[in-house]
């Protein structure tokens, strides 16, 4: 931060114009998207989210639907997301990556990086944009059944996701900050 090369913190620059806002509908399972790069699977914490799965399944098998995929196209990938409400993203991160970003500009419920220190800079309550990811079980077990059981909490943070990303990621917005900093 003293360096003179420092600008601060330029946030992803994500096209919200492509990505448009996908309503959580109502009357419907719960569409929970587990997305797995092979190549990624142990550093972004996978195995949490697998063993969450497993007894979420049991306890919920009624109302919700599990999509796991591994290695897909980005095309197949965004299809999953757009059919999905929740998606388990990674649990080793401060902040989200690209696709938490993008289904986030989508609407969906994103399990990623949230940590205090993220909430801190954005001005923002813990678990009403995003679900800080862990890497424990019975936290992300908990923060499942929580939007499971309160489906109302899934529409809200949807709709705050999207909020964000217009806010803090807009690619226009963002551009221009990324052309300043390299004008100096």
């Amino acid at each position: 931060k003293k360096s003179e090369k420092y600008f601060g913190m330029i946030p992803n620059p994500i096209n919200i114009d492509k990505l448009k806002y996908i309503n959580a509908e109502k009357s419907k399972k719960i569409n929970i998207l587990h997305a797995i790069n092979s190549k990624n699977k142990l550093k972004k914490g996978n195995k949490f989210f697998e063993e969450s799965l497993r007894v979420i399944e049991k306890k919920y098998f009624s109302k919700i639907k599990i999509i796991r995929t591994y290695d897909v196209s980005y095309e197949d990938h965004i299809i999953n997301v757009r059919n999905c409400d929740i998606i388990l993203d990674q649990v080793y991160a401060y902040d989200q990556g690209y696709n938490a970003l993008e289904a986030m500009a989508l609407g969906k419920v994103v399990f990623s990086g949230a940590e205090k220190e993220w909430c801190k800079f954005y001005n923002i309550k813990e678990d009403t944009v995003i679900i800080n990811a862990l890497p424990d079980i019975q936290k992300i077990i908990d923060k499942l059944a929580w939007l499971i059981e309160n489906p109302i909490h899934i529409r809200l943070i949807s709709k705050n996701a999207r909020k964000f990303v217009v806010k803090h990621h807009n690619y226009i917005e963002i551009s221009k900050k990324y052309e300043k900093a390299w004008i100096k």
